[in-house]
Protein backbone atom coordinates (compact mmCIF):
# COMPACT_ATOMS: atom_id res chain seq x y z
CA UNK A 1 0.00 0.00 0.00
CA UNK A 2 1.68 3.30 -0.77
CA UNK A 3 2.08 6.01 1.63
CA UNK A 4 -0.57 8.46 0.40
CA UNK A 5 -2.72 5.98 1.02
CA UNK A 6 -1.57 4.66 4.00
CA UNK A 7 -1.72 8.16 5.70
CA UNK A 8 -5.35 8.63 4.43
CA UNK A 9 -6.55 5.74 6.21
CA UNK A 10 -4.79 6.57 9.47
CA UNK A 11 -6.98 9.68 9.97
CA UNK A 12 -9.93 7.69 9.08
CA UNK A 13 -12.58 5.74 10.88
CA UNK A 14 -14.36 2.88 10.57
CA UNK A 15 -17.90 2.01 11.57
CA UNK A 16 -17.79 -2.39 12.13
CA UNK A 17 -20.81 -3.60 12.78
CA UNK A 18 -21.30 -7.37 13.58
CA UNK A 19 -23.22 -9.75 15.73
CA UNK A 20 -20.90 -11.88 16.51
CA UNK A 21 -18.54 -10.40 19.45
CA UNK A 22 -15.80 -12.43 19.49
CA UNK A 23 -15.14 -12.45 15.93
CA UNK A 24 -15.81 -7.79 15.91
CA UNK A 25 -13.72 -7.19 18.73
CA UNK A 26 -10.41 -9.79 17.22
CA UNK A 27 -11.80 -7.84 13.80
CA UNK A 28 -11.44 -4.27 15.41
CA UNK A 29 -7.91 -4.80 16.45
CA UNK A 30 -6.80 -5.81 13.38
CA UNK A 31 -8.52 -3.01 11.56
CA UNK A 32 -6.72 -0.52 14.43
CA UNK A 33 -3.09 -1.19 12.54
CA UNK A 34 -4.46 0.37 9.39
CA UNK A 35 -7.43 3.22 10.85
CA UNK A 36 -7.14 5.60 13.62
CA UNK A 37 -10.32 4.91 14.81
CA UNK A 38 -12.85 2.12 14.95
CA UNK A 39 -16.63 2.07 16.79
CA UNK A 40 -18.44 -1.13 17.11
CA UNK A 41 -21.65 -1.80 16.67
CA UNK A 42 -23.61 -5.42 17.63
CA UNK A 43 -26.46 -4.81 15.11
CA UNK A 44 -27.88 -2.46 13.00
CA UNK A 45 -30.02 -0.15 15.01
CA UNK A 46 -26.63 0.67 16.84
CA UNK A 47 -24.75 1.38 13.95
CA UNK A 48 -27.15 3.88 13.10
CA UNK A 49 -26.94 5.66 15.96
CA UNK A 50 -23.04 5.65 15.76
CA UNK A 51 -23.19 6.41 12.52
CA UNK A 52 -25.19 9.58 13.14
CA UNK A 53 -23.16 10.86 16.03
CA UNK A 54 -19.60 10.11 14.57
CA UNK A 55 -19.74 10.35 10.78
CA UNK A 56 -17.52 7.58 10.00
CA UNK A 57 -15.52 7.40 6.77
CA UNK A 58 -15.88 3.65 6.07
CA UNK A 59 -18.64 1.71 6.60
CA UNK A 60 -18.04 -2.87 7.43
CA UNK A 61 -21.18 -4.36 8.00
CA UNK A 62 -22.52 -7.99 8.24
CA UNK A 63 -25.84 -8.81 6.66
CA UNK A 64 -27.72 -10.87 8.50
CA UNK A 65 -28.35 -8.31 12.23
CA UNK A 66 -30.72 -8.06 14.58
CA UNK A 67 -33.21 -5.22 15.02
CA UNK A 68 -32.07 -3.76 11.58
CA UNK A 69 -30.54 -6.24 8.87
CA UNK A 70 -27.00 -4.94 6.58
CA UNK A 71 -29.08 -4.23 3.80
CA UNK A 72 -31.61 -2.08 5.39
CA UNK A 73 -28.54 -0.21 7.14
CA UNK A 74 -26.71 0.01 4.21
CA UNK A 75 -29.57 1.63 2.24
CA UNK A 76 -30.09 4.21 4.73
CA UNK A 77 -26.55 5.57 4.63
CA UNK A 78 -26.59 5.41 1.54
CA UNK A 79 -29.65 8.48 1.45
CA UNK A 80 -27.50 10.69 3.46
CA UNK A 81 -24.06 9.76 2.12
CA UNK A 82 -23.30 8.73 -1.96
CA UNK A 83 -20.03 8.31 -1.20
CA UNK A 84 -18.84 6.45 2.00
CA UNK A 85 -17.12 3.16 1.06
CA UNK A 86 -19.04 0.85 1.84
CA UNK A 87 -17.98 -3.30 2.68
CA UNK A 88 -20.13 -6.35 3.59
CA UNK A 89 -19.14 -8.97 5.37
CA UNK A 90 -20.60 -12.20 5.42
CA UNK A 91 -20.45 -16.05 6.28
CA UNK A 92 -22.19 -16.79 3.27
CA UNK A 93 -22.90 -15.47 -0.42
CA UNK A 94 -26.63 -13.54 -0.47
CA UNK A 95 -27.51 -14.04 -3.96
CA UNK A 96 -30.61 -11.69 -3.27
CA UNK A 97 -28.34 -9.05 -1.57
CA UNK A 98 -25.83 -9.11 -4.67
CA UNK A 99 -28.50 -8.25 -7.12
CA UNK A 100 -29.66 -5.54 -4.82
CA UNK A 101 -25.64 -4.57 -4.26
CA UNK A 102 -25.43 -3.31 -7.59
CA UNK A 103 -27.27 -0.03 -6.64
CA UNK A 104 -25.45 0.49 -3.83
CA UNK A 105 -21.81 1.42 -5.19
CA UNK A 106 -20.34 -1.19 -2.39
CA UNK A 107 -16.17 -1.42 -2.65
CA UNK A 108 -17.04 -5.22 -2.00
CA UNK A 109 -18.79 -8.07 -1.39
CA UNK A 110 -16.46 -10.75 1.40
CA UNK A 111 -17.17 -14.00 2.36
CA UNK A 112 -15.62 -14.50 5.74
CA UNK A 113 -13.06 -14.79 6.79
CA UNK A 114 -11.03 -12.07 5.47
CA UNK A 115 -7.44 -12.59 4.68
CA UNK A 116 -4.99 -10.18 5.51
CA UNK A 117 -3.75 -9.36 2.24
CA UNK A 118 -7.46 -9.18 0.85
CA UNK A 119 -8.23 -6.91 3.62
CA UNK A 120 -5.25 -4.58 2.93
CA UNK A 121 -5.82 -4.35 -0.69
CA UNK A 122 -9.88 -3.58 0.17
CA UNK A 123 -9.19 -0.80 2.41
CA UNK A 124 -6.91 0.29 0.31
CA UNK A 125 -9.82 0.84 -2.70
CA UNK A 126 -11.42 2.54 0.73
CA UNK A 127 -8.59 5.19 0.48
CA UNK A 128 -8.78 5.75 -3.28
CA UNK A 129 -12.80 6.44 -2.94
CA UNK A 130 -11.74 8.98 0.27
CA UNK A 131 -8.90 10.84 -1.50
CA UNK A 132 -11.34 10.80 -4.84
CA UNK A 133 -13.94 12.64 -2.57
CA UNK A 134 -12.15 14.78 -0.66
CA UNK A 135 -11.65 18.45 -0.85
CA UNK A 136 -8.78 19.13 -3.18
CA UNK A 137 -8.76 22.81 -1.72
CA UNK A 138 -6.76 22.90 1.55
CA UNK A 139 -8.04 26.32 3.83
CA UNK A 140 -5.45 28.07 5.89
CA UNK A 141 -5.64 31.84 8.17
CA UNK A 142 -6.60 34.77 6.36
CA UNK A 143 -8.29 33.59 3.42
CA UNK A 144 -4.99 31.54 2.37
CA UNK A 145 -5.52 28.26 0.20
CA UNK A 146 -3.74 25.53 -1.07
CA UNK A 147 -5.41 23.84 -4.35
CA UNK A 148 -4.03 20.61 -4.92
CA UNK A 149 -5.38 19.65 -8.38
CA UNK A 150 -3.41 23.08 -9.97
CA UNK A 151 -0.41 22.72 -7.13
CA UNK A 152 -0.76 26.54 -6.38
CA UNK A 153 -1.49 28.62 -3.43
CA UNK A 154 -4.20 31.66 -3.04
CA UNK A 155 -3.26 34.33 -1.15
CA UNK A 156 -5.84 37.22 -1.48
CA UNK A 157 -7.20 36.09 -4.23
CA UNK A 158 -3.76 35.93 -6.04
CA UNK A 159 -2.84 32.50 -7.56
CA UNK A 160 0.96 31.55 -7.02
CA UNK A 161 1.78 28.84 -9.06
CA UNK A 162 4.51 26.41 -7.59
CA UNK A 163 7.22 23.88 -9.46
CA UNK A 164 7.21 19.95 -9.24
CA UNK A 165 9.08 20.02 -6.70
CA UNK A 166 7.38 23.05 -4.47
CA UNK A 167 4.08 21.42 -4.51
CA UNK A 168 5.55 17.98 -3.60
CA UNK A 169 7.47 19.15 -0.67
CA UNK A 170 4.31 21.03 0.29
CA UNK A 171 2.30 18.18 0.02
CA UNK A 172 4.35 16.23 1.92
CA UNK A 173 4.20 18.66 4.82
CA UNK A 174 0.67 18.49 4.43
CA UNK A 175 -0.05 14.67 4.19
CA UNK A 176 1.51 15.21 8.07
CA UNK A 177 0.22 18.47 9.06
CA UNK A 178 0.92 19.15 12.84
CA UNK A 179 3.74 16.74 12.62
CA UNK A 180 7.48 17.35 12.32
CA UNK A 181 8.96 15.67 8.78
CA UNK A 182 12.26 15.25 9.03
CA UNK A 183 14.66 16.88 6.41
CA UNK A 184 16.41 13.30 5.40
CA UNK A 185 12.34 12.14 5.05
CA UNK A 186 11.77 14.91 2.68
CA UNK A 187 15.02 14.59 0.76
CA UNK A 188 14.22 10.70 0.35
CA UNK A 189 10.58 11.54 -1.35
CA UNK A 190 11.93 14.51 -3.35
CA UNK A 191 15.11 13.53 -4.68
CA UNK A 192 14.87 9.61 -4.93
CA UNK A 193 16.28 9.46 -8.65
CA UNK A 194 18.12 12.81 -8.55
CA UNK A 195 22.07 13.78 -7.69
CA UNK A 196 21.41 16.79 -5.68
CA UNK A 197 23.67 18.57 -3.55
CA UNK A 198 22.88 19.38 0.34
CA UNK A 199 22.19 22.86 -0.02
CA UNK A 200 19.25 21.66 -2.63
CA UNK A 201 16.04 21.48 -0.20
CA UNK A 202 17.39 24.44 2.20
CA UNK A 203 17.44 26.50 -1.44
CA UNK A 204 13.51 25.11 -2.15
CA UNK A 205 12.28 26.42 1.27
CA UNK A 206 13.98 29.60 0.71
CA UNK A 207 12.43 30.23 -2.66
CA UNK A 208 8.80 28.58 -1.55
CA UNK A 209 8.77 30.77 1.39
CA UNK A 210 9.72 33.87 -1.09
CA UNK A 211 6.80 33.16 -3.21
CA UNK A 212 4.31 32.56 -1.21
CA UNK A 213 4.67 35.41 0.88
CA UNK A 214 3.16 34.52 4.19
CA UNK A 215 4.62 32.43 7.19
CA UNK A 216 3.18 28.84 6.80
CA UNK A 217 6.03 26.36 6.55
CA UNK A 218 7.59 26.11 9.85
CA UNK A 219 11.73 25.20 10.70
CA UNK A 220 12.63 22.90 13.17
CA UNK A 221 16.07 23.77 13.82
CA UNK A 222 18.31 21.10 12.91
CA UNK A 223 15.65 18.79 12.61
CA UNK A 224 12.95 19.57 9.47
CA UNK A 225 9.84 21.30 8.95
CA UNK A 226 6.06 21.41 9.85
CA UNK A 227 2.64 22.85 8.34
CA UNK A 228 0.41 23.64 11.52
Amino acid sequence: MTENYEIRLKKSSILLVDDEENLRNSFKRILLLYVGTVYCASDGEEALELYKKYNPNILITDLKMPKLNGLDLIKIIRKKNEDIPIIVTSAYTDQEFLLESIKLSLVEYVVKPISEVNLSELLERCAKVLLKSSKTIITFANNQFYDYDNKSFILENEKVLLTNKEAEFFEILLAHRGDLVTKNDIEDKLYIYDEVPPSALKNLVFKLRKKIKVDIIKTISKHGYMIE
